[in-house]
């Protein structure tokens, strides 16, 4: 298995965690975004969606999107699980990461690109002033609405780590640094971090 990825970025580390947890060693390609490499018409004939991280299967398969990455790993290797042990459980992993990613993960996307980021995606997305400051509201927003349902677990889907905890703390971690910093009076959510800051893996970036 071949794992194309970058050490630039979340999702990139996000990937890399998601292997260690599961100790699986894939063969690493890195792909240069600084210089737009997965922009290219070569990159683009593997992955025509043009984003990192990205795995390609022993059949040749291309599968991208980290959820998507993380169920395949379970798939092939179900121990230890990072989608969850029932049918059950991995309905609501799967549905805590739409979620995540509707409510939060896109909107600090948006606010980022459109903003801190703005030079960098410069000439390779379409850009627009006014959309940075509401999509980091909106974003927000769907971290307050988060922060009650971890009132009483250890994770965000019960009380067992799941890839949706992996993708949440890079999120995090890395946007709080670009101006998307997590409200002190979100309790719940900056102990969720803490826990996965001591984590043996997490907090080690792998």
């Amino acid at each position: 298995m071949k794992l194309y990825t970058s050490p630039i970025g979340p999702s990139p580390r996000s990937a890399k965690i998601l292997f260690s947890l599961k100790d699986i060693m894939p063969e690493i390609i890195e792909v240069d975004i600084l210089r737009a490499e997965n922009r290219q018409t070569e990159f683009l004939s593997i992955n025509p969606a043009g984003q990192l991280p990205f795995v390609v299967t022993e059949e040749g398969i291309t599968i991208a999107e980290l959820s998507a990455i993380a169920e395949y790993l379970d798939e092939i290797k179900p121990d230890p699980s990072l989608s969850g042990l029932t049918a059950t459980d991995r309905a609501v992993t799967r549905m805590r990461m739409r979620q995540c990613d509707f409510l939060i993960f896109a909107p600090m996307v948006l606010g980022y690109r459109h903003g801190e980021g703005r030079r960098f995606f410069d000439g390779r997305i379409i850009l627009h002033d006014e959309v940075s400051a509401p999509a980091k509201l909106i974003a927000q927003e769907g971290l307050a609405w988060l922060d009650p349902l971890l009132e009483k677990q250890d994770y965000i889907c019960g009380d067992m780590l799941t890839y949706v905890d992996v993708i949440f703390y890079t999120t995090l971690a890395f946007f709080d640094k670009q101006g998307q910093s997590i409200d002190p009076s979100l309790k719940n959510i900056a102990g969720l971090m803490a826990r996965l800051d001591t984590h043996d893996v997490l907090g080690k970036g792998a």
